[in-house]
C-alpha cells in the first residue's frame, strides 16, 4: 500500500473524501504531497511530479521563490501573524496602486470568495437593491448568489437568450434562484436582461476572461456594452480578476481592455500563493467602509492582512510590475498551444488549445469557443485519457475537463516538451479508440 492511499485511509476517517477542497479529489485516492520547488512538487513516496496547476494558478512565479519566502520567513521571524496592521500591508497597497491603472481605494480580505462578499454588500448598499447578475458557466466561488450556473449540466442551461440559474450545490439560499444569468458575448440578449431586471440589480460580475472554463475571453464590444449599460442603470460593475490579475498584463485585465469597472477582486497571483486577496475600487464605493468616517459597510477579519500573507505580496508584486513575467509566461503557453494544434492536425483529433497568461485548456472540439455553450460539448471522455497519460508522466493537471491548467515562470521549455510528449501519447491513445 503506498503512503498517499494510507494517508486517505487516515484522512477518510474524519475528513469527508480525505481533501479539504473537492477538486483535489482524484480516484482512487488523492495524491500527498510533501514539498514543492520551481515547476515541481514531491509526494509523499518522493516521487517528482511536473505541476500544470499551480495552485489554482495562484503561484504565478514558481513555488518556493527565494525572494517571497524570505520575506515570509522574515514576517515569522518577528512574529507577525495576525490581527495587527504592519509596514508590508502598505507597501503592498503601494506596489498596487503603482500597477493597476485608475487606481482608486483598496482592503484586503483572505480569499476570492470573501472578497466578492464583500464587493456585494458595497454594491447593495449603494444601490439600496439586491439581485446580483452574473456569466453563464462563470465560478466566483461558493457564495450563494453567485454559486449559480457554475458548470452546469446541458439539461440545466436553459435556453440560450435567457440562460437559467441553476444551484451549484444545495443548501443554497432560496435567494440565489434570483441571480442573473447573462448570455456571455451575446451583446443584444444581455441588453435585454440587464434592462429588464435594472431595478433590482445591484451589480454585475463578470470575470474579464471565463478561466474557470477554461479560457474564454469577452470580447472588447461586449465589456463596452457592460461598462456603459451599467452607468445608464445604475448597476455597480465588478470584475472578478482573481485569475486574470497580474498574469494577462501587470495590470490585469483592465490594462488589457482598456476598461474600468466599479469594483475589481483580486487575489492569487497577488502573493504567489499566501492567501490574500483585495476589493480595489471607486474613492466613493470603499468609502462607505471607512471606520474613520463611520462608513456604514462594515469590513472586518482576524485574518485580514495577515502578515505573512502581506509579506508574501510585497515581496511578489515587484517581480511582476515590469511585464517581464508576464512575457515569458505568453511565450512558453504559445509553445502549448502550437504543440496541441500540431498533434491535433497529425492525429486527426479535434482539439482547440485556448489560454494567456500562462492559462492554458485543451477543448476537445473543432469549432471555436466562444461561451459555457460551447465549452461544455468539448469531449469528456478525450481529456480523462489526456489527465491520465499526464499522470502516468507525474504531470499533474486538473482532473475536470472544463477548467483550467498554469504555468509559471519556473517552467522551462523542457518542461513543455515534456507535457507535449505526453500529450502525443494521449493523442495516439485517442485515435487508437477512434478507429
Amino acid at each position: 500500500m503506498s503512503t498517499s492511499q494510507t494517508l486517505y485511509e487516515r484522512a477518510s476517517r474524519y475528513v469527508p473524501g480525505g481533501v479539504h477542497s473537492n477538486t483535489r479529489f482524484q480516484a482512487p485516492h488523492p495524491v500527498y504531497f510533501h514539498r514543492a520547488e520551481g515547476a515541481y512538487l514531491w509526494d509523499v513516496e518522493g516521487e517528482r511530479y511536473l505541476d500544470c496547476t499551480m495552485g489554482n494558478a495562484s503561484v504565478m512565479l514558481g513555488h518556493a521563490r527565494p525572494e517571497v519566502d524570505a520575506a515570509v520567513a522574515g514576517a515569522v521571524s518577528r512574529g507577525l501573524t495576525t490581527g495587527v496592521e504592519t509596514e508590508a500591508a502598505v507597501t503592498a497597497v503601494e506596489l498596487l496602486a503603482g500597477m493597476i491603472p485608475d487606481f482608486g481605494r483598496v482592503r484586503f480580505a483572505n480569499t476570492g470568495t470573501e472578497a466578492l462578499m464583500h464587493a456585494l454588500t458595497i454594491a447593495r448598499h449603494h444601490t439600496g437593491r439586491e439581485r446580483v447578475a452574473k456569466a453563464e458557466g462563470a465560478y466566483h466561488g461558493w457564495f450563494d448568489p453567485l454559486w449559480v450556473s457554475t458548470w452546469p449540466t446541458p439539461d440545466q442551461v436553459g435556453p440560450a437568450e435567457r440562460p437559467a440559474a441553476p444551484p451549484s450545490s444545495a443548501g443554497l439560499s432560496r435567494s440565489a434562484q434570483g441571480t442573473v444569468v447573462l448570455p456571455w458575448n451575446d451583446a443584444a440578449a444581455t441588453e435585454r436582461l440587464l434592462r429588464e431586471h435594472a431595478s433590482d440589480l445591484a451589480a454585475v460580475v463578470v470575470e474579464p476572461v471565463l478561466i474557470d472554463i477554461g479560457f474564454i475571453p469577452a470580447t472588447g464590444e461586449y465589456l463596452r456594452l457592460l461598462r456603459d449599460l451599467t452607468a445608464e442603470l445604475g448597476i455597480v460593475l465588478i470584475f472578478d480578476e482573481l485569475l486574470t490579475g497580474f498574469r494577462l498584463a501587470p495590470g490585469g485585465a483592465r490594462q488589457v481592455y482598456g476598461i474600468t469597472p466599479d469594483l475589481t477582486t483580486y487575489g492569487k497571483a497577488i502573493s504567489n500563493g499566501y492567501p490574500l486577496a483585495a476589493v480595489e475600487g471607486r474613492v466613493d464605493l470603499l468609502a462607505a467602509t471607512d471606520p474613520s468616517s463611520g462608513g456604514p459597510v462594515g469590513w472586518v477579519g482576524t485574518y485580514n492582512g495577515h502578515g505573512s500573507a502581506v509579506a508574501a505580496a510585497a515581496a511578489t508584486l515587484p517581480l511582476l510590475a515590469d511585464g517581464s513575467a508576464q512575457a515569458r509566461l505568453d511565450r512558453l503557453g504559445g509553445l502549448v498551444r502550437d504543440g496541441f494544434a500540431e498533434l491535433s492536425r497529425t492525429y486527426g483529433i479535434p482539439a482547440v488549445v485556448a489560454g494567456g497568461g500562462g492559462h492554458f485548456q485543451p477543448y476537445f472540439l473543432s469549432e471555436p469557443v466562444t461561451g459555457y455553450r460551447t465549452a461544455m460539448v468539448s469531449d469528456p471522455a478525450r481529456y480523462a485519457i489526456l489527465h491520465g497519460v499526464a499522470r502516468e508522466h507525474r504531470i499533474l493537471l486538473p482532473a475536470k475537463p472544463l477548467l483550467h491548467a498554469a504555468l509559471s515562470t519556473a517552467h522551462t521549455e523542457a518542461d513543455v516538451a515534456a507535457l507535449l510528449k505526453a500529450a502525443e501519447e494521449a493523442f495516439a491513445e485517442m485515435r487508437r479508440r477512434t478507429t
